[in-house]
């Protein structure tokens, strides 16, 4: 894989992360709980601003396990078969995304919430609730990036396998850009949140629009998963070489 592949697939993979919602929605949540119990402004930020760390963290620790794993198994190159897994892994997840990402919700009857175990989603919420110091926080920002982990597996496990091929300093580049742009949206609702925006407002306009992220996170997993084919195993099929 050359460059320009590398790092494509590492930004498209990056961008699927960010479509997810978890995180955005434990963030609205912890903002809410923060406000209603009239704590200052300035509590409210540094709260924030400890979760989206954690949640920046989280992905950096996982991009960085992923990568060590990836490495210690396929020391020798990354198998074609393996490939072909992966693809599959990804078209599978996208399928599920559409079909399973959100389920009717089990407190709001005429809403709906993010398919993730309830025990795991009762506990995010009670957390959010009582949160009120910053390592509080940034512990919540952790927990609530492994808690999607059943969806962004199969794109971090794609862009770790693009990066191990990179030399070891670009390899750093692209684990801090990943981490960065997938965690663009919570550090943007952070932002708003801080600037004084309506929570209320930031829920409506997600609620309008969930379908919508919904299918671009089906949709990019698909792409990724035809891209990925196209770079990788076309070549050796049509009698080239990775």
């Amino acid at each position: 894989m050359d460059y320009l592949t590398i790092f494509s697939s590492g930004l498209l993979a990056a961008l699927i992360h960010a479509s997810f919602n978890l995180s955005v929605s434990v963030l609205t949540l912890l903002s809410g709980h923060t406000l209603s119990r009239e704590k200052s402004q300035i509590r409210l930020v540094k709260l924030l601003f400890a979760f989206t760390f954690g949640a920046i963290i989280m992905n950096i620790l996982l991009f960085c396990a992923f990568a060590f794993f990836a490495q210690t198994i396929f020391f020798d190159g990354i198998y074609l078969f393996i490939w072909l897994v992966l693809i599959g892994l990804l078209v599978g997840t996208g399928l599920a995304v559409w079909l399973f990402y959100y389920r009717r919700s089990s407190t709001n009857k005429s809403g709906t919430e993010i398919w993730i175990p309830r025990g795991i989603a009762k506990y995010l919420n009670d957390r959010a609730r009582k949160t009120k110091h910053s390592a509080e926080a940034f512990s919540l920002g952790l927990t609530s990036i492994i808690s999607e982990i059943i969806f962004i597996f199969a794109p971090l496990l794609a862009a770790t396998f693009a990066t191990i091929q990179l030399p070891s300093h670009l390899q750093v580049v692209a684990v801090l850009l990943y981490a960065f742009i997938s965690s663009l949206p919570t550090i943007v609702i952070a932002c708003l949140i801080c600037g004084g925006h309506s929570i209320a407002q930031i829920q409506v306009w997600r609620e309008k629009n969930k379908r919508f992220f919904q299918f671009c996170s089906g949709l990019g997993l698909l792409i990724l998963a035809g891209f990925l084919y196209a770079s990788v195993v076309s070549p050796v099929v049509i009698g080239g070489s990775i």
